[in-house]
C-alpha cells in the first residue's frame, strides 16, 4: 500500500499491454511510476490451462479456463446494439494473459484511410513514423514468424524461427495458392526458441488459457520485472479507478480509487496520469471523470470522448478434411495458430467497399472436441464419429475492418451504479453498410476456399457478422482534426496536457490486423515523448 500522502510523477492506469510499455519505459527513464490495477495477480499455479474438459465442473462449456483473469465483473449494458462482445477482464496482466499472442503491424495504407479509400480520417502519424517502435518492440517481447515481403503486412528484421505448420495447415496452404490466396507463418509474440530468460513454447496448445512458463508475451512476466530492478515502480492490484480530479487549472492532480476487497476509498497523486485501461474502460472513466471545468468529462470538450466504437468483424469455417478421416488421432496441439492468411482482397481490384479481412486458422485449443459442437447425433455412433473426424479439423476465422462511425459510442448511465458506486458503461453500436458489404465478400470467399478442399465443411453464417473478439478500439481517438479526435499524435490529450491515453481506445481507424503490437508501439512512442517532455521541464 503506498502512502496516500505520497505524489508520484506518474500513475498508470491499467496493467496490460499498454500500462505495462509505459510503465517499464517511464520507470527506466527515472520517473517514479505507481501502477494501479483493478483486479489481483493471478498465480500461474492458478491456471486450468492443462486441464482436462471432463475436470472441470461444466466440462468446459462455461469459460472456467478464463475465470481466473475474469475476477471482477462490472455491469455492462448494450442498448440498440448488435451481436457484438466488449471485454472485461481486471487481473494485472489484463488480456495478455489469456491473448493468443498474433502480433502484426499495420500496413502504411492502415494509416492513411481518407487518403486511400476515401473513408473515415488518416491518422495524425505514418507507418514510416511507427516502424521503429514496432521494431523495439518485436525486440523486447520475442516475435516468432517471418517476412514474406507483403506490402499489405510490414515484416520486422528480427523474428525468432516461425513455427512448424501442421499437416491442416500444408493442405490449406496447397488449396489456397491455387486461389491466389497466401498463406504465410504466423507472427506471435511467443518463443521458439529460449529469448530474454524465458524458455520457449513445449506446444501445449493453450496459449489463450493462461502460458505457466512465460513462453507467451504477457505483462507481469515480461515487462513488470524490468521496471520492478529500477527501485522506480509501485503496483498497486485490486485498486479501482473510479474518477481523474483536477486542478484549478484544469490539469489532473489525483485520480480517486476504491479497493476492490475492503472498499475503502483514497486518492492515488501524480504529476502525470497515462489511462491504459482498455477501450470500454478508459471511455468510461473520462466520461465518469465530471467538474465544473469538464462538465461533459475529462478531456471531452468537443463531445468525442467514447465515440467511434469500433473492433473486428467475426466470423468462421469448421471443415474436416477426408484424407485425415479414421486416422489414428495424433498430437496436433501446437501453439494455436501456427499460419495466417493474410488480406487479399485488394488483390482482385477496385471493391464496392472498404477495407478487407484476413483469417486466423486453427485458432482455439484441440483439448476441448470443437467439432463435437458440430455434429450432429448422440450415443456411440455419435461419439465414434466425432472420433474419426479429429485428425482432420481445421478451422478458419475471419477479422474484418469494421469502419469507425460517431454513432457508436459508449456512455454511462448515472441511474445504473456498480458495486462501487460507478456509471456503468452503455455500449451503443451498429454495424453499417460498409461493413456489411465486407463481411458478405468474406464469407463468399470463405465458401470458396472450402469448396476448394477435400473436406466437410460447414458453413453456418447468420445475417449478420459479429464482433469484436476483444479487438475494440476507438472511443478516445487521436487524431488530426481537433474536433473529431481527443489527442494528439503522441497519445496526449488536447484539453488535459498532463493526461495521456495508449491503449486500443486511442485508435483513429483499424485494420484487419490484430492491434496489440500496434499498442505497444504507439504506447513506446508517448513513452518516449513523455520522457523528452520531462528532461525539457515541459511535463
Amino acid at each position: 500500500m503506498s502512502d496516500p500522502r505520497q505524489e508520484f510523477d506518474v500513475c498508470v492506469i491499467g496493467s496490460g499491454a499498454a500500462g505495462g510499455v509505459m510503465a517499464k519505459e517511464l520507470c527506466e527513464g527515472g520517473a517514479k511510476v505507481i501502477m494501479l490495477e483493478a483486479g489481483p495477480k493471478v498465480d500461474p499455479s492458478q491456471f486450468l490451462s492443462h486441464k482436462w474438459p471432463y475436470e472441470l465442473p461444466y466440462r468446459g462449456l462455461r469459460g472456467e479456463k478464463q475465470a481466473p483473469f475474469h475476477q471482477v465483473s462490472t455491469a455492462i449494458r448494450y442498448e440498440n446494439s448488435d451481436q457484438i462482445g466488449v471485454s472485461e477482464v481486471r487481473v494485472v496482466g489484463g488480456r495478455t494473459l489469456h491473448w493468443n499472442a498474433v502480433a502484426l503491424r499495420y500496413a502504411a495504407r492502415d494509416f492513411r484511410q481518407w487518403s486511400v479509400d476515401g473513408i473515415e480520417e488518416d491518422w495524425p502519424l505514418t507507418y514510416e513514423e511507427l516502424a521503429p517502435y514496432y521494431e523495439r518492440i518485436e525486440q523486447l517481447i520475442g516475435v516468432c514468424g517471418s517476412d514474406d515481403h507483403l506490402e499489405i503486412l510490414p515484416a520486422g528484421k528480427h523474428y525468432l524461427p516461425p513455427i512448424p505448420w501442421r499437416c491442416s495447415e500444408h493442405i490449406l496452404h496447397r488449396a489456397a495458392v491455387k486461389m491466389g490466396i497466401p498463406v504465410i507463418n504466423v507472427r506471435k509474440a511467443i518463443l521458439t526458441v529460449p529469448y530474454d530468460n524465458r524458455p520457449p513454447c513445449h506446444y501445449c496448445g493453450h496459449c489463450m488459457d493462461g502460458c505457466d512458463v512465460s513462453a507467451v508475451f504477457t505483462t507481469p512476466d515480461c515487462l513488470l520485472p524490468k521496471a520492478e530492478i529500477t527501485g522506480n515502480f509501485t503496483l498497486r492490484p485490486n485498486t479501482i479507478a473510479r474518477e481523474l480530479l483536477v486542478d484549478r487549472e484544469g490539469l489532473v492532480r489525483a485520480v480517486s480509487v476504491v479497493d476492490r476487497l475492503t472498499k475503502k476509498e483514497e486518492e492515488v497523486k501524480a504529476k502525470l496520469f497515462a489511462v491504459c485501461c482498455a477501450t470500454t474502460e478508459s471511455a468510461r472513466l473520462l466520461l465518469n471523470s465530471q467538474s465544473p471545468q469538464y462538465p461533459s468529462g475529462l478531456a471531452n470538450s468537443n463531445g468525442v470522448v467514447g465515440r467511434y466504437l469500433h473492433g473486428h468483424l467475426n466470423d468462421g469455417m469448421d471443415a474436416y478434411l477426408k484424407d485425415f478421416a479414421g486416422v489414428k488421432p495424433f498430437n496436433q496441439d501446437g501453439a494455436t495458430d501456427h499460419v495466417y492468411v493474410p488480406r487479399y482482397n485488394h488483390l482482385a481490384g477496385k471493391k464496392d467497399y472498404a477495407g478487407g479481412w484476413g483469417f486466423q486458422v486453427n485458432y482455439a485449443s484441440y483439448m476441448f472436441p470443437n467439432q463435437a459442437w458440430r455434429i450432429k447425433g448422440y450415443g456411440a455412433a455419435y461419439k465414434a464419429y466425432v472420433r474419426r473426424v479429429q485428425p482432420g479439423y481445421l478451422m478458419l476465422g475471419t477479422f474484418g475492418k469494421v469502419v469507425a462511425r460517431p454513432e457508436n459510442r459508449i456512455t454511462t448511465d448515472p441511474g445504473h451504479l456498480d458495486e462501487y458506486g460507478t456509471p456503468v458503461p452503455v455500449v451503443h453500436f451498429r454495424f453499417g453498410e460498409n461493413d456489411f458489404a465486407l463481411w458478405r465478400d468474406s464469407i463468399r470467399s470463405l465458401s470458396e476456399i472450402g469448396a476448394n478442399l477435400n473436406a466437410e465443411v460447414f458453413l453456418d453464417f447468420g445475417q449478420a457478422p459479429t464482433g469484436f473478439a476483444s479487438h475494440e478500439v476507438g472511443t478516445v481517438r487521436m487524431g488530426k482534426n481537433p474536433k473529431t479526435s481527443v489527442l494528439n499524435g503522441f497519445c496526449q490529450s488536447r484539453d488535459v496536457k498532463n493526461l495521456f491515453v495508449t491503449d486500443g481506445s486511442c485508435f483513429t481507424t483499424s485494420s484487419e490486423k490484430n492491434p496489440t503490437l500496434t499498442i505497444m508501439a504507439l504506447s513506446l512512442r508517448a513513452a518516449d515523448y513523455i520522457k523528452q517532455q520531462r528532461r525539457r521541464g515541459e511535463l
